[in-house]
């Protein structure tokens, strides 16, 4: 879910800086380890890109955000085992991400820790599913729409960068990435359960949002590494097209 939004934090330091990079001189930027100003303008690029993204950036339209497909599956023994394949899914909700806390961004990205924190007030992915596994002894097939609400999630997204050195400047590739993401409530909904049949796709929804607390705790693993991949895709976009040095004003 938090896709994207990561990069805001450095797309926002990027924004407003000038010459090379050629960035908007009106657009605020931020000093090395100024974490509160790089709050602020992540909150202020949010709020103004979210809708159309800035193509000079390479950022996408975050709201709502196209995930094409992406997979989370369980397969331990225990009482849920379940694969769910989504495909075509609107993620609604990431414009209104408050960043709490940043840790780091200093003036060199080899020793720096890069480090954000924050929340959602509500997170809705919309899309198509196919469901395969099982609940205890009760098979589980679908094939149908999926609508999904994270309430109040929590997020932190820590990464490493590597670094490589090109004409003078800084480069970053992505080299280690973790997102952590906790909902305070979690409703699904799934249509097309069991060929259609009405009662036990109605009985599975239910049994799904009672216990949402465990569904959460078998397929979060999956979750992370889903969303950390989307990330690590959109970050290696950002850091092949400008160096660090130029998404911070000189102190």
């Amino acid at each position: 879910m938090l896709l994207q939004l990561c990069s805001v934090v450095l797309l926002g330091l990027a924004l407003g800086a000038n010459g090379a990079s050629n960035f908007p001189a009106e657009l605020p930027r931020c000093h090395y380890s100024d974490t509160q100003c790089i709050i602020n303008v992540s909150h202020t690029l949010v709020r103004q890109y979210a809708r159309t993204g800035y193509a000079p950036a390479a950022f996408p339209q975050v709201e709502p955000f196209l995930v094409k497909r992406f997979d989370i599956s369980d397969g331990r023994s225990g009482s849920l085992s379940l694969k769910l394949s989504f495909a075509d899914v609107n993620v609604e909700g990431l414009s209104s991400v408050k960043f709490d806390r940043a840790v780091g961004f200093d003036t060199n990205p080899a020793t720096s820790k890069f480090e954000m924190y924050g929340s959602f007030p509500k997170v809705v992915l919309r899309g198509k599913y196919v469901a395969d596994g099982r609940i205890l002894i009760l098979p589980i097939r679908g094939d149908g729409d999926a609508d999904i609400t994270l309430h109040n999630p929590k997020f932190s997204v820590k990464f490493k960068p590597g670094t490589q050195a090109r004409n003078g400047k800084t480069y970053l590739s992505v080299d280690k990435l973790k997102v952590l993401l906790e909902p305070q409530k979690l409703n699904i909904k799934l249509t097309n359960l069991f060929n259609g049949d009405k009662a036990l796709g109605n009985n599975l929804n239910q049994f799904l949002n009672e216990n949402w607390s465990d569904v959460w705790s078998e397929l979060q693993p999956s979750v992370h590494v889903a969303i950390a991949e989307i990330m690590k895709s959109i970050l290696s976009t950002l850091f092949k097209r400008f160096p660090y040095e130029d998404l911070f004003l000189e102190d």
